[in-house]
């Protein structure tokens, strides 16, 4: 009974209905109407193309009879080598074989020319231009006489395709008989006329397409037509890469190197068929009626309750939890909403444990990161106030006093995550302080355009650790006045910008590869946790929302240097 309820039982039985009534119709109606249909009308049409070549063929008996006749019998022909070509004899008689030629090359269907060729000399009549039949003439029969020396008198050479020249583009069939081992008497027939008439008699695009082919030893070698027709190429293409959807009949001639192919599609033959087409036409409609309701068998039994189980882990994914499905009546679909949602649970229970873990680690990460204090700066601090009471500057004394307690005070008392850019800035101060008097009349700082951010929240201690590296790694040069300058920018209407700059010598292009790649740096006496620091820091607090880029003003400007840090802020509420 459970096994009833299954999807895969529905589905299969589903797929059993759908598919047997559409197997068993296809298959009547194809071996019943299709093949037999095919095969009938094919013999037709390749009876159709037989008779067609038969006529081809027979047309060209007919010239090679008028050639043999006319070489043997006519009397001007025979006398024409007698005379010396130019002589008053010679002329009038091949005036008399032109007047003949011209009047021959009508009578007979296909004729394009006739001929009289002799090395110094060509008669013939033509219904193409004249100039390049002469000259097609010239160059062809010129390289055939040289092949042809084994001929005997009246001997005649089969139809061929001539190759090496065309009549206007077109090929030509040509058949020449040996008078005199200087003279013969031949015909050209072309390609196109051929074509011609099989296109007139086949009706060539209504019912299918049809083309002439070179023939080698029973083979059909390359197309004859379709490089002179645009549709007809187009067509040969078609034939040949679909020749599974084409009736295809080739007939060879058999007194040429030719052979007739035509092509009829598969719907030609079929349009004649009334069950077929009646059949074709309601066939959609059965279709469309049984697909419709397998649909709406599926859509209820396996579509719906899929996307439910795909909405529900969606929104799990997305971080809601509370989400629970319904029970469904197949087997399949109840235990995955069942064991959904215990998963669910699970999940949410295991979610906020490991929620209030990572808080915890994160609070310690940070605490530890903002207590890391340069053991340099303190040391070097109270030395310079044990100098200043050795030389009795007590003012001094209490300046750098002053100035280091508060600094001290708020690296070691400052608890908070996010302070404000005031207090940053704040911080930042006391530091510098306590480095011009470290580097009287040779340190100096100056601060622009930070009024509209200065109560904008932000990590805190990310800037102060990159004043502080600029002083230390760029305030090589004690005789000239080191520059620091902070600045701040909008950047968009959730995030704006702090800038870093001095005229020090900047980053080295070692360092600066480095700090682009976020690999650590490590200098000649300890590892730079300063850019490290604040790099973590920033990406534990902000994630993908804060940015830090890192260049040399040298990169922009070619008469300033110096190192530029800039670090990109979210704007959030305080």
């Amino acid at each position: 009974m459970r096994f009833r309820q299954s999807v895969k039982y529905r589905l299969t039985i589903g797929f059993i209905l759908v598919m047997v009534p559409v197997i068993v119709y296809m298959l009547l109606n194809n071996s019943n109407s299709r093949e037999l249909v095919k095969t009938k009308v094919s013999e037709t049409y390749s009876n159709t193309l037989s008779i067609f070549a038969g006529q081809i063929d027979h047309y060209l008996a007919q010239i090679d009879d008028y050639l043999y006749k006319m070489a043997v019998l006519d009397s001007d022909i025979g006398l024409l080598t007698s005379y010396p070509i130019g002589s008053n004899e010679y002329t009038l008689t091949k005036v008399r074989i032109d007047a003949k030629l011209n009047r021959d090359v009508g009578v007979y269907n296909l004729l394009n020319s006739v001929f009289l060729y002799q090395p110094d000399d060509i008669i013939f009549g033509t219904e193409s231009l004249y100039d390049d039949t002469h000259k097609l003439l010239a160059e062809h029969m010129s390289s055939q006489v040289g092949k042809q020396k084994g001929m005997y008198q009246y001997e005649k050479s089969h139809w061929y395709i001539g190759e090496s020249d065309r009549i206007e583009g077109k090929y030509f069939l040509i058949n020449y008989i040996k008078v005199s081992d200087s003279l013969y008497f031949g015909a050209i027939v072309t390609i196109a006329d051929i074509q011609e008439l099989l296109l007139f008699q086949w009706n060539d695009g209504d019912i299918g397409y049809s083309n002439i082919y070179r023939t080698e030893q029973g083979e059909l070698q390359d197309s004859l037509t379709a490089q002179q027709n645009g549709e007809d190429s187009a067509a040969s293409e078609l034939i040949s890469s679909n020749e599974k959807d084409y009736v295809i009949m080739d007939q060879h001639s058999e007194v040429a190197n030719i052979a007739y192919r035509l092509a009829i599609p598969e719907k030609t033959v079929m349009r004649e068929l009334l069950f077929f087409r009646n059949a074709t036409l309601v066939a959609p409609l059965f279709f469309l009626v049984v697909l419709g309701l397998y649909v709406l068998f599926m859509q209820r039994m396996l579509f719906k309750p899929l996307h439910e189980l795909m909405i529900g882990m969606k929104k799990i994914s997305l971080g809601n939890l509370g989400v629970r499905l319904k029970g469904n009546r197949t087997v399949e679909f109840d235990f995955l909403a069942n064991t959904f949602n215990d998963m669910a649970e699970q999940v949410k229970n295991l979610k906020i444990d490991v929620y209030e873990e990572q808080l915890r680690v994160k609070q310690g990460e940070l605490k530890q990161l903002q207590s890391q204090i340069n053991p340099h700066f303190y040391m070097n601090s109270l030395n310079i106030i044990y100098n200043f009471a050795v030389l009795e500057e007590m003012e001094s004394v209490k300046k750098m006093s002053l100035h280091l307690a508060d600094y001290f005070r708020f690296i070691m008392t400052s608890n908070q995550e996010m302070i404000t850019l005031r207090e940053e800035l704040k911080h930042i101060e006391n530091y510098i302080v306590i480095q011009q008097l470290r580097f009287p009349n040779r340190l100096r700082m100056s601060i622009h355009e930070v009024d509209p951010f200065l109560d904008y929240p932000i990590a805190a201690l990310t800037i102060q650790p990159f004043v502080e590296n600029a002083i230390i790694h760029g305030f090589k040069n004690r005789k000239q006045m080191f520059h620091i300058e902070i600045k701040a920018s909008r950047q968009s209407a959730s995030s704006f910008k702090i800038t870093i700059a001095d005229n020090g010598e900047g980053f080295s292009p070692e360092v600066l590869e480095k700090l682009q790649r976020r690999e650590p740096i490590v200098d000649e006496q300890r590892r730079s946790l300063g850019i490290g620091n604040v790099i973590e820091r920033l990406q534990l607090l902000y994630g993908n929302k804060a940015a830090i880029e890192f260049h040399n003003r040298a990169d922009h400007d070619e008469v300033v240097s110096g190192a530029v840090i800039e670090i990109t802020f979210p704007i959030y509420e305080e």
